[in-house]
């Protein structure tokens, strides 16, 4: 039966009518604040991962220029200048005066820095978090250290028509320092959480793996490069002497060795492109483990080890990153033997690295003129060194596993020697790891969630949550069938609207099924008998009483369970 309008006769069919189930701008309304809502928590747990390093940072730059500028009794009016620079140098940034622009800069300093990001951010990404948490991350800690560099170059130009200062490129400012962050934060995210974005995002596992060994290669490159500057600064050692003795103070001797200890990092970067075949240069100084040349240098007491010859017998030196080359993918390729594209992405995946502390380590020496290592040509020496030394450990790997294949004893007659059997932990302890069988914290999974459980909001000592998350945040046990996150990532949890795992094998739901009478503890259900006779089957626990009437006193509805029937 239809009404009629009060008022009036029915509504004119050209007037618009909203649609029974069309959104409404309340639901629009809502959605908002909500996502406002998700984004201020992310900043809130994030930010501070970003700003603590950074304080820290300034706090002891703002220390460090104070007493600078006390020490020499010039007041306090280039101590904004003085703090600007400070920031720039200890990131790595170039700094600039009005007459020369120096980007050599020492390492050590940043070296700090990136261990504070670095455990911060590890800090922050021990427990599960999402693929939103993952980016609002990445911008907190990337966009802080922009805005205090953009800070540091407005204070520079601010300086600039009272002192001798000068504004340094602005490229290299901001790239040099989000490169450096970006160590730091990818270094912090850990090898289980690069893993679980790689099975996230369908990366084949043959790229990531190599990563290991040209990290560790890359890592055994810097260590002999050290030792190298060491080895030829005892050699050296007169050369020391006479450089700290040309000094009266003592205190500008001190200083002078502060400061080569600042550079070691330097130095051995340097040590390490030379051991490879490559050369290091300062101006028109050079070095290699063919020649040597020497013009007048900065007075560093680290310099003292730059040689004023190079011996014939140098050329030996050059087995000692194949050596480590060897060892590195040894310690790849000792469970099983890799492919050819998989030993070659190492070599590349080292070369990279190669390319990235190069550009951080170079620059320009003042008035010296450019200084570093031949970046391009190091990186090509380190990925080819590794990808053919790694080829021959390969084949050789797997030619001793081919022989003790066909040397095990059959088994068959009484006595005979079992052939040994493989054991799955001792596969590669990275897919330990992955599958979660080892000991140590829980790595970190990936979720696809907006507002999944927060990291912070999980006991760190509780054990893995094998609940799939719904939608509705409720936690359902997984089905037998698998799980329902995507199979090819076994770290992701995701919620599907809608479906719900099946009840497992032998477990109580809590719920009855249409045909049963009751609830499902305690509960009889009436069974005809052959002979006609209506029995009672428990199906309780066998150890509670029975509390049945007889069928005749009992019905089934479906919403209120178990009532007296009339």
């Amino acid at each position: 039966m239809s009404r009629n309008r009060p008022g009036g006769g029915p509504r004119k069919s050209g007037a618009p009518g909203r649609p029974r189930n069309a959104p409404t701008a309340e639901a629009g309304a809502e959605t908002q604040p909500a996502e406002a809502s998700s984004l201020r928590r992310r900043l809130r747990a994030f930010l501070p991962v970003a700003l603590i390093p950074n304080a820290v940072v300034v706090a002891a730059v703002v220390l460090l220029a104070l007493c600078a500028l006390m020490l020499t009794d010039s007041g306090f009016v280039p101590l904004a200048a003085t703090v600007a620079q400070l920031w720039l140098a200890v990131n790595l940034a170039p700094v600039a005066s009005d007459s020369a622009v120096l980007s050599q800069l020492p390492m050590l300093p940043a070296l700090g820095i990136v261990w504070l990001v670095a455990h911060r951010v590890r800090v922050a990404v021990r427990h599960r978090i999402s693929v939103l948490d993952l980016a609002v991350l990445t911008g907190c800690v990337l966009v802080v250290p922009v805005l205090l560099a953009l800070t540091a170059t407005v204070m520079l130009i601010d300086a600039r028509p009272v002192l001798p200062v000068e504004v340094p490129p602005f490229a290299a400012v901001f790239g040099r320092v989000l490169l450096l962050h970006g160590v730091a934060l990818g270094i912090g995210m850990g090898p289980k959480l690069w893993r679980a974005l790689a099975r996230r995002f369908s990366v084949p596992a043959r790229i990531i793996d190599p990563v290991a060994p040209a990290v560790r290669f890359t890592l055994s490159l810097g260590f002999a490069g050290l030792a190298l500057v060491l080895v030829s600064l005892a050699v050296h050692w007169r050369v020391l002497g006479e450089l700290l003795s040309a000094f009266d103070e003592g205190s500008a001797a001190a200083g002078l060795l502060g400061v080569s200890l600042l550079y070691l990092p330097d130095a051995a970067v340097a040590g390490a492109a030379v051991l490879v075949g490559s050369e290091f240069h300062i101006g028109d100084a050079s070095v290699s483990l063919y020649d040597a040349t020497v013009v007048p240098l900065p007075p560093l007491p680290i310099l003292a080890a730059f040689p004023g010859s190079v011996a014939g017998w140098a050329l030996a030196l050059i087995v000692i990153p194949l050596a480590l080359a060897g060892t590195a993918s040894h310690a790849y390729c000792r469970t099983a033997p890799r492919t050819w594209p998989e030993v070659l992405t190492a070599g590349v995946w080292a070369g990279v690295f190669t390319l990235i502390v190069g550009g951080l380590a170079g620059g320009t020496a003042g008035v010296y003129g450019p200084s570093g290592m031949m970046v391009v040509l190091t990186a090509v020496l380190v990925a080819v060194e590794l990808a053919a030394v790694g080829a021959v450990v390969n084949a050789f790997v797997g030619l001793r596993q081919r022989q003790a294949g066909r040397t095990t004893p059959d088994t068959g007659a009484e006595g005979a020697v079992a052939a040994p059997v493989e054991q799955p932990e001792a596969a590669d302890t990275d897919s330990a790891a992955d599958d979660g069988d080892i000991d140590g914290p829980e790595p970190a999974e990936v979720v696809d969630e907006e507002d999944l459980i927060a990291a912070g909001d999980e006991d760190p000592d509780a054990e893995p949550d094998t609940g799939a998350v719904c939608p509705s945040r409720e936690s359902f046990p997984e089905s037998e069938g698998g799980d329902p996150a995507d199979p090819a990532d076994p770290g992701v949890v995701v919620g599907v609207e809608g479906e719900f795992p099946e009840k497992p094998a032998g477990t109580d739901s809590g719920e009855t099924e249409p045909g049963e009478i009751g609830e499902s503890t305690g509960s009889v259900e009436p069974v005809e008998s052959e002979e006609g006779e209506a029995t009672e089957e428990e199906t309780g626990d066998p150890g509670e009483p029975d509390t049945s009437t007889g069928p005749s006193q009992s019905g089934s509805d479906p919403d209120q369970g178990t009532r007296p029937l009339p």
